[in-house]
C-alpha cells in the first residue's frame, strides 16, 4: 500500500478512535451523573429518615433549668447506647435530650441543636459506638447554614468532609440539623468513574484495531490500483518498444464500487496509452529505416560526385579560375554532406539499438585518456587561435565501450568548443576518475550558450544565434550524437552556462 493510502488509514483509525472515544465518554459521563443522582436520592431518603427520628425524639423533651448537661453528659440514667444518657425532664431551663445517637442511626450521623443562633447541642457517633463532638469550624459552617427542610450538600472540612443536611424546627423554636455523610456515594463515584475510563481507553483501543482492520482490508483493492498506476510511472515511455502490460485485476474491479470505477477509468487509460505508444514506436521505426536507408543510399551518390568533382580538377589543371572555384566548392560540399550521412546513420544505429531497450555497443576496455590527449592534441592543430588545457588522472582512467564511439564524443566536444567560441578563449579539458564513475569535462570562458537554447542544446539540428560562430558548417547534430554515444554507454552529458563560463560534463561507468 503506498504512503499515502497508509497515511488515509491511520487518519481514518484516528477519526474512528476519537469517535469511540468520545461516546464512551458521553456515555459514560451520563452513567455517572445518573449515579450519582440516585445514590445522592438515596442517602436523602436516609437522611429525611434520621431527620424524622430526631424530630420524634425532640418532641418528646421538655425544658431543664440553665446550667443543665445539653449534650447528655450530666446527671441522669444510662441510656441504652454506649457513651449516651437520658436527661430528666422538670420545666423550664433549655432544650436538652439525647438527640446524638438516637437508636436506628447510621454511624457518622450529625445531629446538632441550633437555639438562639447558637448550637447547644451537637455530635456524632461513629461507627464503633464512640461519640464525638463537632470542632468549632464544622459548628460554624452550620451555624452559617441556610436552613432547609430539603437536603443540602455542605462541606464540613477535617475528617468529616461532605454532608448532605436537612434542618427541622421544634414547637420551642429550636432547630435541629440532621446531617448523613457523603463518603460512600463520592467513594462509590470514583470507582465507577476509573471502571468507565477504563472501559472506556479499552473500547478506544480495541475500536481502533477492528477499525484498522477493516479499514485496511476495504483499502487493500485501492492500494494495489495505485500499486499499478505507480509501476507504470516508472516506465521510460519517451523512446524505445514500450508496452504497458500492466492492468488493475478483475477481482480489484470487482471488490467495491468506487475502487472498480478507478480501476476500469485507469485500465482503460492505460490501453489508450498503450495503443499511442504502439504507434509512436511504429512511426519511429519508419522513419528510422527511412533515415538508414536515405543515408546509405546517399553515400554512393556523393563519393561518385566528390570523386568526378577531383578527376576534373586533376584532368584539367588550366581551368578557368570560375570553374576552378566552383570545383573546388563542390568538393567541400560533398565532405560536409558525407559528414552529415555519416552522423545520421550513425544516429539511426544508436536509436535503433536503444529502441529494443539493449545497446548494441561492442564492450571492450578503453584507455579514456590515451584517448582525450589525442584528441586535443588534434584539436590544438586544427583550432591552433584558441588556448588549450589538460588535466588528467596520474592513472590511465579506463571505460568499457566502443573506441570508435568514445573518440568520436570527444572529438566532437572539443569541436563544438573550437566551432562557437571566438579566437583567444581558454578550453580546459579535464578528465577524472571517481566513484565508479569517468567524469569528462570541457569548459570554456566564451560568451556561453543563450538561456533560451540550452534546454534543447542537444536535440537534433539545434543551432546556436549570431553569438555562435557557425562558420564551420556545423550540421547541427554534433551535441545530440554526444548524448546519444553516452547514453548508450549507460552514462549521461550535462550543460553548465553563463556568459563567460560553460561547462560541458560527460558520466560513463568505469571499466
Amino acid at each position: 500500500m503506498s504512503f499515502g493510502l497508509r497515511s488515509l488509514r491511520w487518519r481514518i483509525v484516528l477519526i474512528a478512535a476519537a469517535l469511540v472515544a468520545a461516546a464512551s465518554l458521553v456515555i459514560g459521563g451520563v452513567t455517572v451523573l445518573a449515579l450519582r443522582g440516585y445514590l445522592v436520592g438515596q442517602l436523602d431518603t436516609r437522611l429525611v429518615s434520621s431527620a424524622q427520628r430526631v424530630d420524634r425524639i425532640g418532641g418528646q423533651l421538655d425544658r431543664l433549668q440553665p446550667g443543665a448537661d445539653l449534650n447528655g453528659g450530666g446527671s441522669g440514667t444510662t441510656g441504652p447506647g454506649p457513651g449516651r444518657t437520658t436527661a430528666p425532664r422538670p420545666s423550664g431551663g433549655d432544650f436538652v435530650g439525647d438527640f446524638v445517637g438516637v437508636p436506628g442511626q447510621a454511624p457518622q450521623t450529625i445531629v446538632a441543636v441550633i437555639d438562639g443562633g447558637e448550637i447547644v447541642v451537637n455530635g456524632f457517633v461513629d461507627a464503633s459506638g464512640n461519640r464525638h463532638q463537632l470542632s468549632d469550624a464544622q459548628q460554624g459552617k452550620l451555624a452559617d447554614f441556610r436552613h432547609s427542610t430539603e437536603p443540602t450538600t455542605v462541606d464540613l472540612g477535617g475528617d468529616l468532609g461532605r454532608y448532605r443536611v436537612a434542618s427541622s424546627e421544634l414547637p420551642g423554636g429550636a432547630t435541629i440539623v440532621t446531617g448523613l455523610p457523603l463518603t460512600s456515594v463520592d467513594s462509590t463515584m470514583w470507582q465507577v468513574t476509573w471502571v468507565i475510563l477504563a472501559v472506556a481507553i479499552l473500547a478506544t483501543v480495541a475500536g481502533a484495531g477492528v477499525a484498522a482492520v477493516v479499514i485496511g482490508r476495504s483499502l487493500r483493492p485501492l492500494g494495489r490500483v495505485a500499486s499499478t498506476a505507480a509501476s507504470v510511472t516508472g516506465v521510460r515511455l519517451d523512446r524505445g518498444d514500450v508496452r504497458l502490460s500492466a492492468r488493475v485485476a478483475p477481482a480489484d474491479l470487482a471488490s467495491t464500487e468506487e475502487v472498480g470505477q478507478v480501476g476500469g477509468a485507469l485500465n482503460a487509460l492505460l490501453a489508450h496509452v498503450d495503443e499511442a505508444l504502439a504507434v509512436r514506436q511504429a512511426s519511429e521505426e519508419t522513419m528510422r529505416r527511412f533515415v538508414a536507408d536515405a543515408s546509405h543510399e546517399l553515400r554512393t551518390p556523393l563519393a561518385t560526385v566528390r570523386a568526378y568533382a577531383q578527376l576534373s580538377a586533376r584532368e584539367h589543371p588550366e581551368l578557368p579560375e570560375d570553374l576552378e572555384r566552383n570545383i573546388s566548392r563542390i568538393d567541400r560540399e560533398s565532405v560536409r554532406m558525407g559528414e552529415l550521412v555519416d552522423q545520421l546513420l550513425l544516429l539511426a544505429r544508436l536509436d535503433a539499438d536503444a529502441g529494443t531497450g539493449q545497446p548494441g555497443v561492442q564492450r571492450t576496455e578503453v584507455n579514456l585518456s590515451l584517448l582525450v590527449a589525442e584528441a586535443a592534441g588534434d584539436a590544438r592543430l586544427a583550432a591552433s587561435d584558441h588556448a588549450w588545457s589538460l588535466d588528467l588522472d596520474a592513472e590511465p582512467v579506463l571505460a568499457a565501450g566502443d573506441e570508435g564511439q568514445l573518440r568520436r564524443l570527444v572529438s566532437n566536444l572539443l569541436a563544438n568548443a573550437a566551432a562557437h567560441t571566438p579566437a583567444g578563449t581558454h578550453v580546459a579539458i579535464g578528465l577524472h576518475a571517481s566513484n565508479g564513475m569517468n567524469t569528462l569535462t570541457v569548459a570554456d570562458d566564451g560568451p556561453g550558450v543563450p538561456a533560451e537554447l540550452q534546454p534543447t542544446v542537444f536535440d537534433r539540428f539545434a543551432r546556436g544565434d549570431s553569438a555562435r560562430n557557425r562558420d564551420a558548417g556545423s550540421t547541427g547534430l554534433g551535441l545530440a550524437i554526444v548524448r546519444a554515444i553516452a547514453e548508450a554507454h549507460g552514462g549521461r552529458v550535462t550543460l553548465e552556462s553563463t556568459p563567460g563560463r560553460t561547462i560541458f560534463t560527460v558520466m560513463v561507468p568505469a571499466a
